[in-house]
């Protein structure tokens, strides 16, 4: 070999170490944001600081005056899905007294003791507590969660048990006593989760640096990282995170597939659309990088017809391994089946397009801020006109999930941004080639549109209600919970707008308060008979045409109405607090 030959090939070992060092650099960042993270896991949990609120002073009560092994009970051995309520409230017309007994009082005590801030994760929980393992019984009866998340949280807190960081028992009543105790499954179904974060993070950073280079790839992981859609999404044990993940890492799948035809990358990228289906049934818009990688690729057609075909197979068995009971109850149990299925077409009807695609709009603007999601949606357009083939197969997914989340959007509440997470990491890949782009003409150019993208995330916010739900004596419905039990008399009633949880309603004295559903008319009753006191959490005060605002007047709002809010997180929710003032308005 020649002298120069000797230098370029030294060379070019020398550029793929640095390229391998600056790879790894990825993972090192990722894992590092992971651990950051991790200290604002414990949000929003069980606690028993809560009791001198919930007891008014007076000892906790025994497990034995709760109504949880009656409910336990119910729940094992009715058919319809874990995500329905036990005993739910019909619509009203009328003032409902729900301290009217002891075992009202206590159901209300007993969400506090086991619930958390974010209201549905405590539905994996009761998906696992159902579940007879003895008898063979694994069906989770919650299928809009898949079994992959489901199983994967059983599977995390038995692994807890065995290290003695958690304890398991069948006994309700130790968790009652030690709510704790219960409070240790959310911290570990969140960092499963959590898990995954560092996973996207790279996978978007590959995705980018495959159309804009290391810089690129630099840029969209942080434009993530600081995204609020991907903060809470880390922090709270849902699966939409993990199945985000696993769609990115299917779309490098195909991106490889649409460039070598190997079927390999086909099938692999089959095992993960399946598997993200598996976590949540969101994770079927993977399906639309079928007809992108049948259009164009490097093998001819009918090879990729039968590469492809592979690849849906894998996904299929995938899914079926992960939702065994799906099949089965579609077939033999039809009525477990459609309960479940039921509840969730309730929750997400498909409609009124033009005020989902408003919705939409407006939570990605609040999900990775207005001008990460107006250079993103930019950039797309000038991708797809350079590389049309590319550019689908890349934002396949997202593109789905965006088309999905404006059919079942209208008047979804701001937590509907969960949706939204895949697509926002999508404009994040294409915000960040164009700043690498840019960047190398213009670089002054490229750090004003970075710091715009960046100033214009609501992050900090988010940070903020998340650290002042850990500390509780900030967060919002603790404050509420506090000033309330300072305000009401003796003899004082007090209504709600939502039924009492720890996500919706302060922590009261419920063992002595009488508290009141309010109905959603004015109810039958004369105006006399209204409670004292209005209390509820919501993302913004209730719209001027509500029918109580003739009643009540504002007298607190948590936080002060000068804090910028968090609305696609539980985390500190707003809570307002009206008083009966007894004088009409106009």
């Amino acid at each position: 070999m020649s002298w120069s030959g000797r230098v370029s090939s030294v060379a070019r070992a020398a550029h793929r170490r640095r390229s391998a060092l600056l790879r790894l650099r990825y993972w090192h960042v990722a894992v590092l944001w992971a651990v950051a993270a991790s200290s604002l896991i414990g949000w929003g949990l069980p606690s028993s600081r809560l009791d001198p609120l919930l007891f008014g002073g007076d000892p906790p009560w025994p497990p034995e005056r709760y109504p949880a092994r009656v409910q336990a009970q119910q729940l094992s051995e009715r058919l319809s899905g874990a995500d329905t309520d036990l005993n739910p409230l019909e619509r009203r017309d009328r003032l409902i007294d729900l301290t009217s007994d002891e075992a009202a009082r206590g159901e209300i005590l007993q969400r506090y003791r086991l619930y958390s801030r974010q209201p549905d994760e405590m539905i994996t929980f009761r998906a696992l507590q159902r579940m007879r393992p003895g008898a063979g019984d694994l069906d989770p009866r919650l299928y809009q969660y898949g079994g992959a998340y489901i199983y994967m949280v059983g599977a995390g807190l038995a692994a807890a048990s065995a290290l003695g960081l958690v304890r398991l028992t069948s006994d309700a009543g130790v968790y009652l006593a030690q709510p704790e105790l219960f409070g240790a499954f959310y911290v570990t179904a969140r960092l499963a989760v959590l898990a995954f974060a560092p996973l996207l993070l790279v996978g978007v950073a590959k995705l980018a640096r495959r159309g804009g280079g290391m810089a690129a790839g630099w840029a969209a992981l942080l434009c993530v990282a600081v995204a609020p859609v991907f903060l809470c999404g880390a922090l709270e044990a849902k699966p939409h995170l993990p199945s985000a993940c696993l769609l990115v890492w299917a779309t490098l799948a195909a991106l490889d597939y649409q460039r070598r035809g190997r079927p390999w990358d086909a099938v692999r990228m089959g095992l993960l659309v399946g598997l993200a289906l598996g976590f949540v049934l969101t994770g079927a818009v993977g399906v639309l990088l079928w007809p992108a990688l049948l259009w164009r690729g490097r093998a001819a057609l009918r090879r990729r017809a039968f590469d492809l075909g592979l690849a849906g197979a894998a996904a299929v068995m995938v899914y079926l391994a992960t939702n065994p009971y799906v099949p089965y109850n579609y077939v033999f149990n039809r009525e477990a089946f459609a309960s479940n299925i039921s509840n969730s077409t309730a929750m997400y009807r498909i409609g009124q397009f033009h005020l989902g695609a408003w919705r939409v709009g407006e939570l990605m603007f609040e999900s990775g801020g207005a001008a990460l999601v107006i250079t993103g949606v930019i950039a797309w357009g000038l991708l797809l006109r350079e590389r049309l083939d590319r550019s689908l197969a890349g934002g396949a997914a997202g593109l789905g999930m965006t088309l999905l989340a404006i059919a079942i959007g209208a008047g979804k509440p701001a937590e509907f941004a969960r949706f939204l997470l895949l697509p926002t990491a999508l404009l994040a890949v294409a915000a960040g080639i164009v700043l690498a782009r840019v960047g190398r003409e213009h670089r002054k150019a490229a750090a004003l549109l970075a710091l715009i993208i960046f100033a214009t995330m609501p992050t900090y916010a988010y940070l903020r209600s998340f650290r002042n739900d850990v500390r509780l004596e900030t967060e919002t419905r603790y404050a509420a919970g506090r000033y309330l039990a300072a305000q009401i008399e003796p003899g004082e009633r007090v209504g709600l707008l939502q039924e009492p949880a720890p996500f919706s309603v302060p922590p009261m004295d419920f063992t002595r308060l009488d508290v009141f559903l309010l109905p959603e008319s004015p109810p039958a009753e004369a105006s006399a008979a209204l409670p004292d006191w209005l209390v509820f959490t919501a993302d913004d005060d209730a719209p001027p045409g509500a029918w109580w605002r003739a009643h009540y007047r504002l007298r607190r709002r948590f936080p002060e109405a000068s804090e910028r809010l968090s609305p696609i997180t539980w985390a500190n929710k707003a809570v307002f607090v009206y008083r009966r003032d007894g004088v009409r308005r106009p």
